[in-house]
């Protein structure tokens, strides 16, 4: 395990679906949301918002992943401190389900950054960190597995309660 990138990455992820578990269903399902849609958001605007900003900046410290990566987080901040996407706090569902939830919106916060680097760095960081050279690798996954579990967890939750 490389100390750097890998510990960093474990420590992400525990803390998300250490959230997910605390935060409850609604909250993890907003932060799930907020990533997809930060997600489209940083991707189709990104190159736009860096040109305009570009303009304006006077350092070269400055990049095209750098917003990408402000507009992913910052879509996600705006509607978790203002929406209820995933519903209300309180509900009654199991910590587990709730874990869950965080673990797989860190995996797919960790796609979507991935995807924001230039290839070269992409392939460097992957390189250099075998956890995120995993989480690559199955990308499809950490895309398409919270909507599937979304539908598994409502499904349980609907015939484990009759």
């Amino acid at each position: 395990m490389t100390l750097s990138w890998d510990l960093f990455v474990i420590v992400g992820f525990a803390i998300m679906a250490g959230f997910g578990a605390l935060l409850g269903r609604g909250k993890s399902l907003n932060i799930l949301l907020g990533s997809f849609m930060g997600y489209v958001v940083a991707t189709e605007l990104g190159a736009l918002v860096f040109g305009y900003a570009k303009s304006f900046s006077h350092t070269e410290n400055f990049s095209l992943f750098l917003v990408k990566v402000a507009l992913f987080f910052a879509i996600i901040i705006v509607l978790n401190a203002k929406t209820e996407l995933g519903g209300k706090g309180g509900d009654d569902s199991s910590m587990i389900v709730n874990f869950i939830y965080g673990f797989l919106a860190a995996g797919f916060i960790a796609t979507a950054v991935l995807s924001f680097l230039e290839p070269s760095e992409k392939a460097n960081l992957l390189a250099s960190s075998n956890i995120l050279a995993k989480i690559d690798q199955i990308k499809l996954i950490w895309i398409v597995a919270p909507i599937g579990f979304l539908f598994v967890a409502d499904f349980l939750k609907g015939k484990i309660s009759k």
